[in-house]
């Protein structure tokens, strides 16, 4: 297995280095990994006089926008003569938000990467390279390999967004995919120059008086169901108006209910959209594989967190909720 990544990983050092425009995808409701790991990528492209485009069609959560060059980021992308197009940290074609172009492109052009740690799914189906390892705490541990082969060297903006990519996804170090090469890494980060301070205040030590309001509603309408040990709460589409909040400052409060003792699983159902249901989905316990269960409502994610969305809306009545799928 080892063997064959790195032959993976040497094939795609030869395109960067050999061809010259690439474009960058990071996905729909983009997190800290596909965010800091794809703008790790661009910023060692770009010190190699490549020609990058990156873009993510939803926009950039407030946490994440201390990251090195990430006004760089843009909506969307003309279709363009690309070498290469690299989407990381996303193992659903229809998460990339631009799933019909990425398709035709792989067809044609037939170099659609692929850099990703979750369990294999329809873009892996479409990718015409695919360098996969969900033994990896984060994506950005592949990326770093990348990096060190097209020998760019590790400074602090590469450092600062790869260490923000691990930190996220491995819940400030504090989940079970925290492994001694994982803190190897991030040791080795912080020697380059990782603005660990900056990482851990924008990410966990930060939230705007909207946020907390948000938050607050969606702690005062947690229930437990004893059967299950399931913990779940809602977010509704007038909770942001009423809070003056934004979608960005969802992020977050999922990993807060799944501080729950003896919660086995715990759900965020949030409003996204009139007609669009966000489910997220966390655990700690044993035995437990959420990206399976997200995948059957065509989501994914990983063993201890993951997510999908479904067609339907959420109704309250006297204080109890409702879901209607459509």
């Amino acid at each position: 297995m080892k063997d064959n990544q790195t032959q993976i990983i040497k094939k795609i050092t030869d395109i960067l280095s050999r061809y010259s425009r690439f474009l960058l995808v990071v996905h729909q409701f983009p997190d800290g990994d596909t965010l800091a790991s794809s703008l790790a990528l661009f910023i060692a492209l770009r010190s190699l006089k490549k020609e990058v485009v990156i873009v993510c069609c939803d926009d950039i959560p407030a946490p994440f926008l201390f990251l090195p060059q990430v006004s760089k980021i843009k909506k969307d992308f003309l279709q363009g003569d690309w070498d290469a197009v690299l989407i990381l940290d996303c193992g659903d074609l229809r998460r990339t938000g631009f799933s019909q172009r990425l398709t035709n492109f792989a067809r044609h052009k037939r170099k659609l990467i692929n850099i990703d740690h979750h369990p294999k799914n329809d873009l892996h189906k479409v990718a015409n390279i695919n360098l996969f390892d969900d033994k990896r705490a984060a994506v950005a541990e592949l990326v770093y390999e990348i990096i060190n082969g097209l020998g760019v060297e590790i400074k602090k903006e590469i450092a600062t967004c790869l260490l923000t990519a691990i930190f996220t996804d491995t819940g400030g170090f504090m989940h079970s995919n925290t492994s001694p090469a994982t803190l190897e890494l991030a040791a080795l980060l912080l020697r380059r120059g990782a603005r660990l301070r900056a990482i851990t205040q924008n990410i966990t030590g930060s939230k705007s008086l909207s946020a907390l309001k948000l938050w607050g509603k969606t702690l005062e309408r947690l229930a437990y169901n004893k059967k299950y040990n399931l913990v779940y709460s809602v977010i509704l589409n007038d909770d942001l108006r009423e809070c003056n909040a934004t979608k960005s400052d969802v992020a977050g409060v999922i990993n807060l209910i799944n501080t729950v003792p003896d919660a086995r699983l715990v759900i965020l159902f949030f409003q996204h959209s009139e007609h669009e249901i966000k489910v997220s989905i966390r655990t700690e316990a044993q035995g437990v594989n959420l990206s399976r269960l997200a995948g059957i409502f065509g989501g994914g994610g990983h063993k201890k967190a993951a997510g999908f969305c479904v067609n339907g809306k959420i109704f309250c009545k006297k204080e109890k909720y409702t879901i209607e799928t459509v």
